[in-house]
Protein backbone atom coordinates (compact mmCIF):
# COMPACT_ATOMS: atom_id res chain seq x y z
CA UNK A 1 0.00 0.00 0.00
CA UNK A 2 1.01 3.68 -1.25
CA UNK A 3 1.66 5.92 2.10
CA UNK A 4 -0.67 8.55 0.58
CA UNK A 5 -3.38 5.71 0.68
CA UNK A 6 -2.86 4.64 3.97
CA UNK A 7 -2.41 8.09 4.93
CA UNK A 8 -5.89 8.69 3.25
CA UNK A 9 -7.37 5.88 4.90
CA UNK A 10 -6.22 6.93 8.70
CA UNK A 11 -7.75 9.96 8.60
CA UNK A 12 -10.55 9.05 7.31
CA UNK A 13 -10.93 6.22 9.82
CA UNK A 14 -9.94 8.95 12.91
CA UNK A 15 -12.39 11.16 11.41
CA UNK A 16 -15.62 8.85 11.59
CA UNK A 17 -14.71 7.63 15.20
CA UNK A 18 -14.39 11.01 16.42
CA UNK A 19 -17.59 12.18 15.02
CA UNK A 20 -19.51 8.85 16.36
CA UNK A 21 -17.81 9.53 19.66
CA UNK A 22 -18.93 13.29 19.69
CA UNK A 23 -21.43 14.59 22.32
CA UNK A 24 -24.85 13.20 21.87
CA UNK A 25 -27.59 16.18 23.20
CA UNK A 26 -31.34 14.65 23.64
CA UNK A 27 -34.00 17.12 22.39
CA UNK A 28 -36.35 18.36 25.54
CA UNK A 29 -39.60 18.02 24.91
CA UNK A 30 -41.79 20.43 24.01
CA UNK A 31 -45.20 21.77 26.45
CA UNK A 32 -48.26 21.75 23.77
CA UNK A 33 -50.04 24.86 24.12
CA UNK A 34 -53.29 24.58 26.26
CA UNK A 35 -56.31 24.15 24.32
CA UNK A 36 -59.27 26.30 24.97
CA UNK A 37 -61.63 23.02 23.97
CA UNK A 38 -64.65 23.23 26.23
CA UNK A 39 -65.33 19.64 27.68
CA UNK A 40 -67.58 17.58 25.89
CA UNK A 41 -71.77 17.45 27.50
CA UNK A 42 -74.41 15.13 27.48
CA UNK A 43 -76.69 14.86 24.71
CA UNK A 44 -80.39 14.38 25.09
CA UNK A 45 -80.32 10.74 23.69
CA UNK A 46 -81.93 9.36 26.47
CA UNK A 47 -80.19 6.45 28.51
CA UNK A 48 -81.40 3.07 29.73
CA UNK A 49 -82.79 3.30 33.36
CA UNK A 50 -80.00 2.68 35.57
CA UNK A 51 -80.14 0.83 38.64
CA UNK A 52 -78.90 2.38 41.67
CA UNK A 53 -74.81 1.43 41.61
CA UNK A 54 -74.85 1.54 38.24
CA UNK A 55 -72.37 3.72 36.47
CA UNK A 56 -75.01 6.16 33.85
CA UNK A 57 -73.46 6.10 29.80
CA UNK A 58 -74.45 7.50 26.46
CA UNK A 59 -73.23 9.86 24.01
CA UNK A 60 -72.42 13.60 23.85
CA UNK A 61 -73.07 16.01 21.48
CA UNK A 62 -69.98 15.05 19.18
CA UNK A 63 -71.34 11.17 19.43
CA UNK A 64 -68.52 10.20 21.43
CA UNK A 65 -69.64 7.31 24.09
CA UNK A 66 -69.00 8.36 27.25
CA UNK A 67 -69.19 6.57 30.65
CA UNK A 68 -69.76 8.22 34.05
CA UNK A 69 -70.54 11.70 34.24
CA UNK A 70 -70.20 13.43 31.21
CA UNK A 71 -69.83 16.96 32.34
CA UNK A 72 -66.75 15.51 34.67
CA UNK A 73 -63.85 17.97 35.30
CA UNK A 74 -61.36 15.42 33.55
CA UNK A 75 -62.12 13.20 30.02
CA UNK A 76 -60.04 10.30 29.52
CA UNK A 77 -60.41 9.17 25.93
CA UNK A 78 -59.17 5.73 24.55
CA UNK A 79 -57.89 5.03 21.41
CA UNK A 80 -58.02 1.35 19.54
CA UNK A 81 -57.38 -0.21 16.73
CA UNK A 82 -59.37 -3.53 15.72
CA UNK A 83 -57.65 -6.01 13.01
Amino acid sequence: MNPKRSLFLGLLLAVLIATSCGSKTTPEPTLLPPTDTPAPTATSVPTPATSEGEVPMGFTEDGLPYRGNPNAPVTLAEHSEFQ
